[in-house]
């Protein structure tokens, strides 16, 4: 293949917003540079490497550089790191030099924080855009073609990510002429452990939910809860994997190495989903957009299975690690407990709340054909777990590269989910009027409030 070659067309870009967002962002695409056999601190490939890649990995997601040196193609995020603080950006960006070796494009931050504000951090946001930022310009800056989708993870309950992902999605559907997919990971707070004011983070998570509802077209949400519990319980072979907070300095590791197992659990989820698309699959992000148009509520909760994978063994110990990547290894650690829901909910909420139109979209990457047999075990763990009928299951097979290990990724689609986030609600109508002044002077009147509120409860009742 050429070093001539052009750039392949309609990209996905990945924006990170606030402290999380970034490290989630960050997390997951060194997740995505293991997999196909390239070093995250120095991603490069050999060009004896380079057209399987990208055959294989349609680097809709990466980019190849075409004038890297000789012999080494190097990987290029097309991502983008928002955060009101410049800290948490300039960190990934110094532990990563040559991942985000265009530091001016990977980056927009302003100064200070939104204090916990939904209303202060949309508004703010917005007249940076205008003001400071000409975000048409920093985005063709990655993207010189027209974009096919937005992958966009961000904290739920705080200032920063909750808002700004609301006011950037709102701009890309209402601004643009892109038909653009966009697909959001939205974190939810565990109220009395992540540092969120309880009554200010459910009305901030209420108008996150409804524009999400408006304007996302995959909405996920996943929760620090579930993620927590899961850190503690795999912790010590979270611990043995390399994270990019370990490559972080010494001096700014506070706020980031708590949730270094949390953060590498939920990259495994992203990951599995960019891959379901940007690998050879008759499956396009727009798909997501279809199935989820006409489900209630618009959102899913992932289930993956193992929880975290191992470390790519890519030119260390080959013969093993392509030991572990059928579906047996997968069924295996099924019957170890080696997968979760990354959603605060159990089983008996499930079964209680489910509805018999519930639906999940199931995310393979094993090695051979995934046969009957194969498919016939998986739908039967899915039909025990949520009671899903068959009909409204949908496969995506996702080719894998031989030094990874085999997982999947079940996006479930469950009204099981509504009473948790009706909590929620509650708790934001009953503390609207102790807040509405503070949040009125940033632009959010009750009206829209209410109107916000009465869409999120409508679709989760």
């Amino acid at each position: 293949m050429s070093k001539l070659a052009p750039l392949p067309p309609a990209p996905v870009l990945m924006i990170c917003f606030g402290h999380c967002g970034i490290g989630l962002g960050a997390e997951s695409y060194r997740r995505l540079l293991l997999d196909v056999g390239a070093d995250p601190l120095k991603p490069t490939l050999n060009s004896k490497d380079e057209s399987r890649v990208l055959k294989r990995y349609g680097s809709t997601i990466l980019r190849f550089s075409p004038s890297y040196g000789d012999g080494d193609i190097p990987l290029i995020p097309r991502a983008l790191l928002v955060d009101l603080d410049p800290r948490a950006a300039n960190l990934i960006l110094q532990s990563y030099p040559d991942l985000f070796a265009l530091r001016d494009q990977h980056v927009i931050h302003g100064a200070g924080g939104a204090a916990r504000n939904w209303a202060e951090g949309k508004t703010r946001f917005l007249e940076e855009m205008k003001t400071k930022v000409d975000i048409k310009k920093q985005l063709s800056a990655i993207s010189p073609e027209p974009v096919r989708g937005y992958v966009v993870p961000f904290a739920m309950g705080g200032g920063t990510g909750s808002s700004f992902s609301s006011a950037f999605i709102e701009y890309i559907k209402t601004n643009t002429k892109e038909h653009a997919t966009i697909a959001t990971f939205g974190l939810m707070p565990e109220f009395g452990w992540d540092p969120v004011i309880f009554e200010a983070a459910a009305i901030n998570i209420v108008m996150n939910l409804e524009y999400q509802i408006k304007y996302s077209d995959c909405s996920i949400l996943v929760s620090n809860k579930a993620l927590r519990k899961l850190a503690h319980q795999h912790d010590k072979k979270l611990q043995k994997i390399p994270s990019i907070i370990d490559d972080l300095p010494k001096e700014h590791e506070v706020g980031w190495k708590d949730y270094k197992g949390m953060n590498l659990i939920a990259a495994n989820t992203i990951s599995m989903f960019i891959s379901s698309f940007a690998r050879e699959t008759e499956w396009d992000m727009s798909n997501y957009r279809t199935w989820l148009a006409t489900k209630k509520p618009k959102f899913a909760i992932p289930w993956i299975m193992p929880v975290s994978p191992s470390e790519s063994q890519w030119g260390k110990d080959m013969l093993t690690s392509t030991k572990n990547n059928t579906m047996e290894d997968v069924l295996n650690k099924l019957g170890k407990k080696e997968d979760a829901l990354l959603f605060d909910i159990d089983e008996n909420d499930i079964r209680n709340n489910g509805s018999s139109r519930d639906s999940c979209c199931v995310l393979v990457k094993v090695k051979g054909e995934f046969d009957i047999k194969e498919r016939e075990a998986i739908k039967r763990i899915i039909k025990d777990k949520f009671n899903i009928e068959e009909s409204r299951m949908i496969f995506v097979k996702i080719p894998i590269m031989d030094g990874e290990q085999a997982s999947i990724a079940v996006l479930v689609n469950t009204k099981a989910i509504g009473p948790k986030i009706l909590e929620i609600a509650k708790e934001a109508e009953e503390a609207w009027d102790g807040y509405k002044d503070e949040y009125g002077r940033w632009g959010l009147s009750t009206e829209e409030f209410k109107q916000g509120l009465m869409d999120v409860v409508h679709q989760f009742s």
